[in-house]
C-alpha cells in the first residue's frame, strides 16, 4: 500500500513537471545552450568580418606602367587564409544553429520524457505485477529524455567553464590582436582602409597566419566541446546505465 502510494505520488510529480512551462532544470539547460549560441554568434561575426575584409583586400588592383600596361592584385596571396577563415566561419555557424535547435527542442523532448516516466509510474501504481517489461522500459527511457538530457547540459555548464575558459580567452585575445591591426584602428570596419592599410594587414597575417588559424580552430573546438562533446559524454554514460536497467 505504501509502495503504491509512493508510486502514485511520483507519478503525479513527474506529470506535473512535464506540464510545467518553467521547469527549473530545463530552463537552466536552455539557458546554457543559449549562452553557447550567443558566444558562437559573436565568434561568427568576427570571422565573417575578417573574411569580408580579406576578400576585399584581394580585389585591390595596382596599375603597371613601366614595362607593360595593365593591373595586378598584390594581395591575392591572402586567398588561402581567406578560404580557411570562411570554412571555419561556416562550421561555427553550424554550431550556432545546432545549439539554437537544442535550446528550442529541449523543452518538448523533456516534457515527452517526463510524460513517459509518469505513465510508467502510473502503470506500476495500478498493477500488481512486478517492475519488468514495458513499464520498466518506459521509466528508464522517459527518465533519460526527461531528466538525463537537461541534467547533462546543466552539469556541463560549470565543467565546461572550468575546462575551457582559459583556452577560449587566450585564443580570442590572439584573434583580436591580429585582426585589430588595420590602419591603426582598434577594430575592423571602423574606417575605409587604403592600399597601405591592406598591405599592413597582409604583412601581419602572413607573419602570424599559423597563429591565427590555430586560434580560430581552438575557438571552434571550444564551442564544439561545450555543447556537443562534454554533454554527449555525460549523456552517453547515463544512456548506457539506462539501457542496462531497461533490459528484462
Amino acid at each position: 500500500m505504501i509502495r503504491r502510494g509512493l508510486l502514485a505520488f511520483f507519478c503525479v510529480l513527474a506529470l506535473t513537471a512535464a506540464l510545467l512551462r518553467d521547469n527549473p532544470v530545463v530552463s537552466a539547460a536552455q539557458g546554457y545552450a543559449a549562452d553557447v549560441a550567443t558566444t558562437a554568434a559573436a565568434s561568427y561575426v568576427t570571422l565573417r568580418t575578417l573574411n569580408a575584409f580579406l576578400s576585399t583586400a584581394q580585389e585591390i588592383e595596382v596599375g603597371l606602367s613601366f614595362i607593360a600596361s595593365g593591373s595586378a592584385r598584390p594581395l591575392k596571396v591572402l586567398e588561402p587564409i581567406d578560404d580557411t577563415v570562411e570554412r571555419i566561419a561556416g562550421l561555427v555557424f553550424g554550431v550556432m544553429v545546432a545549439t539554437g535547435v537544442i535550446a528550442v527542442a529541449l523543452g518538448p523532448v523533456s516534457a515527452i520524457g517526463l510524460g513517459l516516466l509518469s505513465l510508467a509510474l502510473g502503470i506500476w501504481a495500478l498493477s500488481k505485477r512486478g517492475h519488468g517489461g514495458l513499464p520498466r522500459r518506459l521509466a528508464w527511457y522517459g527518465g533519460f529524455l526527461g531528466l538525463a538530457l537537461p541534467l547533462a547540459l546543466v552539469v556541463s555548464e560549470p565543467l565546461a567553464g572550468t575546462l575551457t575558459e582559459g583556452v577560449y580567452a587566450r585564443n580570442m585575445k590572439v584573434i583580436e590582436e591580429i585582426t585589430a591591426r588595420v590602419g591603426g584602428s582598434e577594430a575592423l570596419g571602423e574606417e575605409e582602409p587604403g592600399l597601405t592599410e591592406y598591405r599592413q594587414l597582409a604583412s601581419n597575417l602572413w607573419s602570424r597566419a599559423d597563429e591565427l588559424i590555430g586560434a580560430l580552430l581552438a575557438v571552434l573546438g571550444v564551442h564544439v566541446f561545450r555543447i556537443f562533446l562534454l554533454p554527449l559524454l555525460l549523456v552517453g554514460g547515463l544512456f548506457v546505465v539506462a539501457r542496462h536497467y531497461a533490459r528484462d
